[in-house]
């Protein structure tokens, strides 16, 4: 049987799945208790998306060995996402609590952390994923999203720079530390990173956007018109795109197309007090001040703050 048992470990490395599965089953049928045999079983059985089998395997493996800290943390890895109970972070703690440690599971406990609003544990259990393996590309970008939070900007582009060299293809990370490059006015850096994950995500809404926003702010606006169109093509429920088309009419002059444009997102999303806001700010670029005051006092009742230093103007 440890010939079989160490055969499916090699077609597992090796990505051999069927073969694995196979290896691990004969084991089984050998001896029904083997809870190693059940662990890796599972494993390649949600390596093949099968994940009700796996997860019924990590069950079998726990329960002819109770102490085996490497299922826990894949019974947790397996629910993440998934789960609505909390089961998946009590896996993850209790392989944790019998010494089992690896990147993944800091990595997930860290998630489970940031969606618990709890930045500091994940920003720790990160740097823990990250000690473990230094080229684990994702703990660097969620890292990175938390350093941007605290404003460490520096700190930000130097993990979303580390996420892009360990893992080459991937888009989101471009898109976001272009986002950081605009944050500290470097917009020319910030169109070449969106542009990068346009080139890898050709569906990337956000990338369209910010990219036609960094044009925005160096005064390309038939540029930045482009991309708010195309970001409208991937997806045409894309407010902030619709809302920044009619910051660029307004900028060229097109004011009462600008506030046609407004208009129109107003009739869709009328909770929206920002569009208020700046449908009030156009109105009085055209000496609409009767309009403009309407507009401010129904973004103030929606919310917006802001809105009270324009309704001085209105008394």
């Amino acid at each position: 049987m440890d010939r079989l048992y160490n055969a499916g470990i090699e077609q597992l490395m090796n990505s051999d799945y069927l073969n694995a599965i196979s290896s691990f089953t004969k084991c089984i049928e050998i001896d029904d208790m083997n809870a190693l045999a059940y662990l890796h079983r599972g494993r390649v059985e949600a390596a093949l998306g099968q994940m009700q089998n796996a997860l019924s395997d990590i069950d079998k493996a726990l329960m002819f060995n109770n102490s085996l800290a490497e299922a826990y943390f894949y019974k947790g890895y397996f629910l993440w996402g998934s789960d609505t109970t909390g089961l998946s972070e009590e896996m993850l703690n209790e392989a944790l609590s019998r010494g089992f440690e690896n990147a993944q599971l800091y990595y997930y406990l860290g998630l489970t952390s940031l969606l618990e609003g709890d930045s500091d544990d994940a920003l720790f259990k990160f740097n823990k994923a990250i000690d473990l393996d230094d080229s684990y590309a994702l703990a660097y970008h969620d890292r990175a999203g938390i350093k941007k939070g605290l404003a460490d900007y520096s700190g930000a582009l130097y993990d979303y720079k580390a996420a892009v060299n360990y893992m080459e293809d991937f888009p989101l990370a471009y898109n976001n530390m272009g986002a950081v490059k605009m944050i500290v006015g470097d917009y020319i850096g910030a169109i070449e990173d969106f542009t990068t994950a346009i080139s890898q995500d050709p569906g990337l809404d956000l990338a369209y956007n910010n990219r036609g926003y960094a044009y925005y702010q160096l005064g390309e606006l038939d540029s930045a018109v482009v991309d708010f169109r195309n970001a409208l093509d991937v997806n045409p429920a894309f407010m902030e795109a619709r809302v920044n088309i009619s910051s660029v009419l307004s900028k060229q002059g097109a004011n009462e197309e600008a506030i046609e444009a407004l208009n129109g997102i107003i009739n869709d999303y009328p909770e929206v007090g920002s569009l208020y806001l700046n449908r009030g700010l156009i109105k009085e670029l055209i000496g609409d001040v009767i309009g403009a005051c309407e507009d401010w006092s129904l973004a103030f009742d929606l919310g917006q703050e802001e809105a009270a230093e324009y309704l001085k103007e209105c008394k």
